[in-house]
This record gives C-alpha cells, sequence and structure tokens, in this order.
C-alpha cells in the first residue's frame, strides 16, 4: 500500500520541518487519551488521515479504537492495533451508539455543508458518551488554505453544533512562549508571499495547480523559518495548552455531549 502523498495539509510523523505542527495536533489526541481512559469501552477517530493520532490511542488503551477516513493509514500505524475502516460520510459501515468517545480533528473545516458530518457523530456516538471536535480558530488563521472550505470563530462553531447536541462545551488549544514566535513568523512569510499576487490572480488557476503550490509553499515557509536565527522551536505537547475558549487560541475544540438523533 503506497504513503499518501504529501500535501501540505495531511501531517505525516518523522519531519524536522513539520515538528511544531504534529505537536500541535498530538495535544488533542493526549488530551483524548485522557478522557478515554475514564470513559471506556469504543473509540472512533473520525477523519484519521494518516493514522498517527489513531495509532496513538490504540497503543495506550484496552478498548477498541476505530480509525475511519477515506484514505488508508500509514504502515506505521497499522500495527498498532487500531482498527480501519475505509469510508465515506455517507456510508459509514458502523452500528449506531457504537462508541463511548467519538474524536474528530480538523475536519469540519473540510466541509462546506457540515450537517451529513455531524448526523453522523450524533448517530454513532453513544447516549452517554463525548465527541471531541478541533478546528482551527478564525481568528488566528492564516486563511489561505485551499483545503478549508470554512473556517469558525468559537461562537459560530457553538451555533453550527447544537442542533445535534443539547450540550457543547467550547475549548480551545493555546500557545505557549516557546512557541507562539513560530506561528508569527509563520504568518509573517506567508503574508509576504501573498503581497506577490496583490488581484488574488491565483484563484483562478486551476485546484491542482492551486494545492500543489500550497504543498510547496509550505515546505518553502517552514525551510525559511528552519534556516533563520531562531530555527525550529523544539515543540511539545505542553506547548498547546486546552482550556477555556479565548481570541488568541491556534485551535478551537467542542466537547459534545447528548447527541440528538
Amino acid at each position: 500500500m503506497s504513503q499518501v502523498t504529501f500535501t501540505g495539509e495531511r501531517l505525516h510523523a518523522g519531519s524536522s520541518l513539520f515538528g511544531v505542527d504534529l505537536a500541535r495536533h498530538r495535544a488533542p489526541y493526549v488530551h483524548a487519551l485522557e478522557r478515554a481512559r475514564q470513559a471506556g469501552g469504543r473509540l472512533l477517530d473520525l477523519g484519521c488521515g494518516t493514522g498517527y493520532g489513531t495509532a496513538e490511542l490504540a497503543r495506550e488503551l484496552p478498548g477498541v479504537v476505530v480509525g475511519l477516513d477515506r484514505v488508508p493509514p500509514d504502515a506505521a500505524s497499522r500495527g498498532s492495533g487500531a482498527r480501519w475502516v475505509r469510508a465515506d460520510l455517507r456510508g459509514i459501515p458502523l452500528a449506531s451508539d457504537s462508541f463511548d468517545l467519538i474524536v474528530s480533528f480538523q475536519v469540519i473545516e473540510h466541509l462546506e455543508d457540515p450537517r451529513v458530518y455531524l448526523e453522523a457523530i450524533a448517530r454513532l456516538l453513544a447516549p452517554g458518551g463525548s465527541a471531541l471536535i478541533t478546528t482551527p480558530n478564525l481568528l488566528t488563521s492564516d486563511k489561505i488554505n485551499p483545503f478549508h472550505v470554512h473556517e469558525y470563530e468559537s461562537d459560530e462553531l457553538r451555533q453550527c453544533l447544537l442542533p445535534w447536541f443539547g450540550e457543547v462545551e467550547m475549548q480551545g488549544i493555546g500557545l505557549s512562549h516557546n512557541v507562539a514566535p513560530y506561528f508569527e513568523q509563520r504568518l509573517e512569510r506567508i503574508e509576504k508571499i501573498m503581497r506577490l499576487d496583490p488581484l488574488g490572480l491565483r484563484e483562478l488557476l486551476p485546484q491542482g495547480l492551486v494545492t500543489w503550490l500550497f504543498a510547496k509553499g509550505a515546505l518553502l515557509v517552514r525551510r525559511g523559518i528552519q534556516e533563520s536565527d531562531t530555527g525550529m522551536p523544539d515543540a511539545t505537547i505542553e506547548d498547546f495548552p486546552i482550556g477555556p475558549a479565548g481570541p488568541a487560541d491556534i485551535d478551537l475544540l467542542a466537547v459534545c455531549r447528548k447527541p440528538v438523533t
């Protein structure tokens, strides 16, 4: 089974250029791990991508861990003990009320209409279970990712989720002083590149070319930071603390309970 092509959107473990990004995305998985240890039972990672987070959960939890995505997991993830399902949102072959905890990280921003996605989470979640949903915070996003159809502010995301869950608690993923300068420098470099296209002509390009340029730009920006005087920070999950939602958070985290079906 071949490796998933790098796009600048799906992260692959092991690259020094993306160490900060991987720590950022691992933080909610570690948070989910603590919740899963309390909840027990079955866990679903909906939109698991290359599967590194699902694999980490499966290695640490005694219960059943299922990773679901349209693409296969990386080879390193497949030996973790997780169970893998390849499926589309409109045809998920899993029974209703099957999972005590559902995690879905950095997925909802890819969907123009999230209703099918949220309906699936509400259907699959057991009545006493919880769902954790993360997405970039619009207030701090660079807003250039061509794979992101719609990004959210905290209140907007909560209103989007409430029809499907009787209880929605908004939290956020913050930045430590160790990694905040990296994100500031990254944004500055992105803005410098975007100034080369003041008329927004990139929007007229074929989508395949836009995504190719995005992947190349992701590498260019990070290599520039790595080779700068400051270099890449040595980031860990502690650099991305989770707490009450605030405008400076890098990501939003919604804790959803009491599914409405």
